[in-house]
């Protein structure tokens, strides 16, 4: 075989402690996976369908607040009408109209005695007042004691009411609320003063829990008023006027209060869990005639809401579970029945790896199992078969390949050579450095334009030698970063001296060799020599500035040397001169003559001028003659 006998293939260790480790079977893997996505896939359904449930409790209870709200305002509105229809039927009660037209005093007390008990028994009013046009009081009925706060606003209601002669409702909330109407009182067209009704809002509680089945509080912000029951409720600040089934929801309350410190939860609707039971819990403001003095709080038993969802949930999981138990048996029976033909093949495989191509081949052919349909398994039989083929063939092959492998480092062995001659035909520089900065080769163009060669170059830094002056310091930190790999590559542009002590300008690229070991070079340097290009830019930017017939300043140029003439005299009180003139009949010379003729007095003008003017003056050609 040649020298294919050096060849030495060496077993790569896949997993070499794969003996000390217990076998699974692939079945019990595949089934243990597929029950914990099942299972995952369970839980988030369970989780899914919680989100959804609650989702709908959530709109539903909203909707019911909204209800709940129209219907308290709609109850509210009812009260207020109720009062002022009473109000206006007043004059019209049996013996009030003389009384009133008269505004005596003692009549309107002995008239209204016998109707202020039916007033009260039928229609809840709390009290009755009677003034006159004087804002006087002229009659009162009260059940209710009255403070000198409240008396103050009455008068102020009265006096309004007096000078507007419009009716107002307000609603006035201190131990408990009570609905007002202060209505002006007309007899025959005429005002003969006002009437003030009021009227608790206890009816309207009871009203409420009538239409919709919830209950309802009224909640005062009043710390003074606060009694010896309600100390759960100092951090709220709250003073509990009214409430239904009170000896309940009072302790519902007071879990709330628990929970919450702040009042504030309770605007968005909250849920308290008591005995076993749940009740939502939501505060609405009342609008009475002192902002956020007063608010409704309804309780709402939510339990046969809230267990069903739980019992939804309940009923889901076990549903998946369930589905997922049966599942899991039929998974496991396809797989055994499955991996049973894939067990023959694993069982076989080591005797392919061992070379044994021809017992590996008899024995897969013993054990198969004939099924009506081909599946993966015969798949995978087929192609073990045609692999150890191909791995007996190989094995022929290896050594022809290392006999191709030696004709293809001849191969190599050329394309060095070529690239090398490549290097020293191409029209730039290219040197290599060492980590030092010292030339370790150099190209035949590079020798041809430095003048230097490889041999003087050898050993030497690259920055003394071709590039002494270097306008950055550090260009050296730089390079050593290329060495190091920190930076990749670096362009710049440098003055390079050659031997014979000319100059040449080079547009230089250094890289970094990624591929180094030690003693070879680390950076790459490619040189293009820019002078010619450089020259012909110098020359470019003459003219950018000149007039090429003239050699003049041009019209451009001028203007911003006059501008900075202009601004260091106006800054140092210089005085200055600006001299225009222009050739007279210059037209008629290039029309006689020529335009040589006209370019060459053009120039002998320019010639004069530079030879008599001082140094620091300025001259430019602005155009034309």
């Amino acid at each position: 075989m040649g020298t294919s006998s050096e060849v030495k293939l060496e077993k790569a260790p896949i997993a070499p402690n794969h003996k000390s480790r217990r076998f699974r079977s692939l079945r019990w893997k595949i089934s243990l996976s597929s029950s914990l996505i099942l299972l995952a896939v369970v839980m988030l359904f369970c989780f899914v369908s919680y989100l959804g449930l609650m989702a709908n409790f959530d709109n539903q209870r909203e909707d019911n607040y909204r209800r709940y709200s129209r219907e308290v305002n709609s109850l509210i509105q009812n009260t207020s009408q109720n009062l002022y229809q009473l109000a206006e039927m007043i004059p019209f009660l049996d013996g009030m109209k003389k009384p009133l037209l008269m505004n005596d005093e003692e009549a309107i007390s002995n008239v209204f005695d016998s109707h202020w008990a039916l007033l009260q028994f039928h229609n809840s009013v709390e009290f009755i007042h009677f003034y006159n046009p004087s804002n006087q009081l002229s009659a009162s009925w009260d059940s209710l004691a009255t403070n000198i706060d409240d008396s103050i606003l009455l008068s102020n209601w009265v006096r309004q009411v007096n000078q507007s002669e419009r009716p107002i409702n307000p609603l006035l909330c201190r131990e408990s609320c009570i609905q007002y109407i202060v209505a002006p009182l007309l007899v025959e067209g005429k005002k003969v003063g006002v009437v003030v009704m009021g009227i608790s809002l206890a009816d309207v509680f009871l009203a409420f829990k009538r239409l919709s089945g919830a209950d309802m509080g009224l909640l005062i912000k009043e710390q003074d008023n606060l009694k010896q029951g309600d100390s759960d409720f100092w951090h709220w600040d709250i003073y509990i006027s009214a409430l239904t089934s009170k000896e309940r929801n009072l302790e519902i309350l007071n879990k709330a209060a628990q929970n919450h410190t702040d009042m504030s939860a309770l605007s968005d609707g909250i849920q308290v869990r008591w005995n076993d039971q749940h009740f939502q819990l939501k505060i609405f403001p009342l609008n009475s005639y002192e902002p956020d003095k007063a608010y409704l709080v309804i309780i709402t038993d939510v339990t046969a809401a809230v267990n069903n969802i739980y019992d939804s949930i309940w009923k889901i999981a076990l549903i998946g579970l369930l589905g997922l138990i049966c599942s899991e048996i039929l998974l496991f029976l396809i797989f055994t029945r499955l991996l049973a033909k894939l067990k023959d093949v694993v069982f076989v495989l080591p005797l392919l790896a061992n070379g044994q191509f021809e017992k590996f081949r008899l024995s897969l052919v013993s054990t198969g199992r004939v099924q009506r349909f081909r599946d993966e398994v015969d798949t995978l039989s087929e192609a073990a078969v045609s692999l150890s083929l191909q791995l007996e063939k190989l094995e022929q092959e290896v050594s022809s390949r290392t006999e191709m492998l030696i004709e293809q480092k001849n191969e190599l062995s050329k394309e060095r050579d070529f690239v090398k001659n490549l290097l020293d035909t191409a029209q730039a520089i290219v040197l290599t450095q060492d980590s030092n900065g010292e030339i370790m080769s150099l190209n035949a163009y590079g020798e041809m334009l430095t003048r230097y060669s490889e041999s003087e170059l050898y050993g030497k830094s690259f920055l003394d030698i071709l590039i002494p002056d270097y306008e950055s310091h550090d260009l050296l930190f730089h390079i050593k970063e290329i060495h190091t790999g920190q930076r990749m590559q670096l362009r710049h542009e440098a003055i390079t001296h050659c031997k014979d002590g000319t100059t040449r300008h080079v547009a230089w690229l250094h890289s970094h060799l990624s591929w180094k070991s030690p003693g070879e070079p680390s950076i790459l340097s490619v040189g293009l020599d820019v002078t010619e290009y450089k020259r012909v830019e110098g020359h470019l930017a003459w003219l950018a500035d000149h007039d090429p017939l003239t050699n003049l300043f041009n019209r451009r140029r001028f203007s911003e040397e006059l501008e900075q003439v202009l601004s260091r005299a106006e800054r140092y009180n210089h005085p200055g001169a600006l001299l225009f003139f222009d050739l007279d009949r210059f037209k008629y010379i290039n029309d006689t003559s020529g335009h040589q003729a006209g370019d060459t007095l053009l120039k002998m003008v320019s010639s004069m001028l530079a030879q008599n003017i001082r140094a620091d003056d300025i001259t430019g050609r602005l155009g034309g003659g």
